[in-house]
C-alpha cells in the first residue's frame, strides 16, 4: 500500500514565473542594461496574471538579475556570482556560467589543499568506485574542516553543487588519478598538486 506521508517537490509559482522571465531574456538575448517589456506585456506573453509578474520581478532585484527604476522600468542587471541564483530558483545555467563556477570550485579546493599541507599526517587512497570528482569532493572537505576559515570549503561546496548538479564534470578530462594527488599531498609535493590545477583551469 501506497503511503502519502512523503513531501513532493512541486514548483511553485513564483519559481515557474521567475524561470519563465530569465528565459525570456535570454531567448530574446538581453543583455545588461536592456529594457523589459511593462508588465502587461510580460503577462500577455509567459501566460500568467500581472500580480504573479509582479512577484517574479521582485524576485530577480533581490537576486539582482533585474533592477527597477522609479518611473523608468525595468532593466536586465547582473547577478551575484555567490548568490549562486541558479540554484535557488532551479534556472539551468549555460556552459560558460558552469566554467566560471568551476574555477571558483577549483581555487577554493586548491586553497584548502595548500593550507593543511604542511599539517598532513597521513592520507586514506581511494579503493571506492565513486567517481573521481565525488572522491576529490570527499577528501576536499576531509581537508577543509580542519581549516578555522569555514569559507574556503562553504564556497567550494556551494560552486561543487552547480556544477555537478548541472552535468559539467562529464564534460572534463582529469589529468590525475586521485591516489596521485593524495600521494603527492602526503609528500608535499607542490609543483604537481599545482601542475594538477593548472591544467584544469586551461
Amino acid at each position: 500500500m501506497e503511503n502519502n506521508y512523503q513531501i513532493r517537490s512541486v514548483p511553485r509559482m513564483f519559481e515557474e514565473v521567475t524561470r519563465s522571465i530569465i528565459n525570456y531574456i535570454q531567448e530574446e538575448e538581453l543583455t545588461h542594461g536592456a529594457k523589459l517589456p511593462p508588465e502587461r506585456t510580460l503577462s500577455e506573453l509567459l501566460g500568467v496574471s500581472r500580480s504573479s509578474i509582479r512577484e517574479g520581478i521582485r524576485i530577480l532585484e533581490l537576486l539582482n538579475y533585474l533592477e527597477s527604476r522609479q518611473g523608468g522600468g525595468t532593466f536586465v542587471s547582473i547577478p551575484s556570482p555567490f548568490i549562486i541564483p541558479y540554484r535557488l530558483i532551479k534556472q539551468s545555467a549555460d556552459y560558460g556560467t558552469l566554467k566560471k563556477y568551476f574555477e571558483i570550485a577549483l581555487l577554493n579546493a586548491e586553497k584548502i589543499i595548500f593550507l593543511t599541507m604542511n599539517d598532513s599526517s597521513s592520507i586514506q587512497l581511494n579503493t571506492s568506485n565513486k567517481s573521481f570528482w565525488m572522491e576529490f569532493s570527499d577528501w576536499i572537505n576531509l581537508l577543509g574542516k580542519q581549516l578555522e576559515n569555514e569559507y574556503y570549503l562553504a564556497l567550494w561546496n556551494t560552486a561543487f553543487s552547480v556544477v555537478n548538479e548541472n552535468n559539467f564534470f562529464d564534460s572534463i578530462n582529469v589529468p590525475s588519478d586521485i591516489n596521485d594527488l593524495k600521494i603527492a599531498y602526503y609528500k608535499k609535493d607542490k609543483q604537481l598538486i599545482a601542475e594538477f590545477f593548472m591544467t584544469l583551469i586551461k
